[in-house]
């Protein structure tokens, strides 16, 4: 499966939460490794206005780490019925005070486990947080 048919099978499968925090599909660069962005905005705001809450930046992590899990899913994978997040650790390194943008990339894969790395990037390419997630298949038995 290409890129943009990976693009499209996330665009079908996105979740309520992503709406209401405003996250967007930013990449699909293949099976694994998607990125995802989100916009400061006032909702988001910490006590200091201008400043992104970790708690936004934690979702998307979890987000971006939960859409490079869903493009390895192959299209004869009936087995496959959903996924869920198991283990989410975040490392804040700077605040976000514009776009955040999450690249996420499976570091490894089993058939119930899978392992991702996240790296949290604004638009000048600074490291605001990293992130690894790991999580499970769930699979019809």
């Amino acid at each position: 499966m290409d890129s943009s048919d990976l693009k499209i099978r996330l665009e079908l499968d996105t979740v309520a939460y992503w709406q209401l925090l405003g996250i967007e599909i930013y990449e699909v660069y293949g099976a694994g490794d998607v990125s995802l962005a989100i916009d400061m905005r006032d909702q988001l705001a910490t006590r200091l206005p201008d400043i992104m809450h970790g708690g936004a930046i934690s979702s998307l992590i979890d987000s971006a780490a939960g859409a490079a899990v869903s493009t390895i899913r192959t299209e004869d994978d009936a087995t496959w019925q959903g996924q869920a997040t198991l283990d989410l650790n975040v490392t804040f390194l700077r605040a976000a005070k514009g776009r955040a943008i999450a690249r996420a990339t499976v570091l490894k894969s089993s058939r119930s486990l899978v392992f991702i790395s996240v790296d949290v990037k604004d638009e000048s390419d600074e490291l605001l947080a990293t992130g690894r997630a790991t999580y499970t298949v769930i699979r019809s038995r």
